[in-house]
């Protein structure tokens, strides 16, 4: 039995998680891994059948997403790159779904689950479709409706920075929600094709594996993850982190993306609790994906991204705020804005451009 390597016997690790929690950008994550024993990609050959079979005790090893060296097929399928941010999204709004169904079984486990997740939003949070938001009159409870969307927006976070030095974009992705422990991130947020997920028909996606696109247009990707104190179910508290990145084996074909783990296992590096309330993180998971490669349209991403993300979610079941630099806007989709418009229009007032109809020649 290989012995777990902790990373408290290398780093002082209150210092190591503040640098992680601002590491934005490639030089910030090389330089945090430069503190660490890491075995080269090359000298550990991740066996599912045997995976301690060259491991170093003592340090730390990258081990396939998914613990499936193969992975790479399957990540690389989302063919625009403002998909898989849209994927972090949902994952956020599912966790703080996921976060409110197991507290209400704490308080009545006989309670039936929500079946499907609009159901689930209207019982644990008394929100409509986004898209009725602009029909609702101007009653005090309609206006406390349209403010706890507003609230509840802030509950999940899309940011979009870009660094002029190292001229390269990033995005984070963080909610308040559930969160994992630390014993746990293996086998769900760091899973590939399989699922905790599929009885729960108040969630959104089945095998999570959209989200893992964000790898293979990404440098770097790290992410901190603390489960809900009140829903550990006995996993022990504790922040779980670790780093995501491409691997390609010299004289290899088969390329695959990897994290870094601290056993054969594939469990991630542990962080206390209490070094983790001393730099206020609570409980929720928190994606970075680093050298971000949005393709030609990178030029102009920070213009297009709400529209992109607006499309792509056209009636979410949660708002969420983006962030594209220092300007922030909230995310209801494009079915909420169109009903906003039609809306406005009735009032007499138009916002947005409005065309006339068109005469159609033959």
């Amino acid at each position: 039995m290989v012995k777990p390597t902790m990373l408290s016997d290398h780093v002082n690790v209150q210092s190591f998680l503040k640098s992680a929690l601002t590491a934005t950008t490639t030089p910030d994550v090389e330089a945090l891994l430069k503190n660490l024993p890491i075995t080269p990609e090359d000298s550990y050959v991740y066996d599912p059948d045997d995976p301690s079979a060259g491991w170093k005790e003592g340090n730390f090893h990258w081990v396939p997403v998914g613990r499936e060296r193969g992975n790479a097929g399957r990540i690389k399928q989302a063919n625009f790159p403002v998909n898989p941010i849209a994927e972090r999204a949902v994952n956020g709004m599912e966790a703080l779904i996921e976060m409110a169904r197991l507290r209400e079984l704490l308080k009545d486990p006989s309670a039936d689950a929500p079946r499907n997740p609009r159901e689930a939003v209207a019982r644990y949070f008394g929100l409509p479709s986004l898209d009725e938001l602009p029909k609702l009159d101007d009653s005090a409870t309609s206006k406390e409706t349209r403010k706890r969307a507003r609230e509840l927006a802030r509950h999940v976070r899309v940011r979009l920075m870009f660094h002029k030095a190292s001229r390269e974009f990033t995005v984070a992705i963080e909610d308040d929600g559930i969160g994992q422990p630390p014993n746990a991130i293996h086998r769900t947020l760091l899973s590939l094709g399989t699922t905790t997920k599929a009885d729960k028909f108040y969630l959104i996606g089945v095998f999570g594996q959209g989200g893992s696109s964000a790898y293979a247009v990404s440098k770097y990707s790290w992410l901190v993850s603390r489960r809900a104190p009140d829903l550990l179910g006995g996993s022990p508290d504790g922040v779980g982190w670790t780093v995501i990145k491409h691997v390609f084996p010299k004289g290899r074909r088969d390329d695959y993306f990897a994290y870094l783990a601290v056993s054969p296992s594939g469990e991630v590096p542990f962080i206390a609790p209490d070094v983790a309330d001393e730099v206020s993180i609570r409980h929720g998971t928190r994606f970075v994906h680093i050298g971000y490669d949005f393709g030609r349209g990178g030029s102009a991403i920070t213009r297009q991204l709400y529209q992109s993300i607006n499309h792509i979610l056209y009636n979410p079941v949660l708002p969420f705020d983006l962030y594209v630099g220092t300007t922030a806007a909230t995310v209801y989709g494009n079915g909420y804005r169109l009903s906003s418009l039609s809306a406005k229009q009735n009032k007499g007032t138009v916002l947005d451009k409005v065309f006339p109809p068109q005469p159609v020649g033959v």
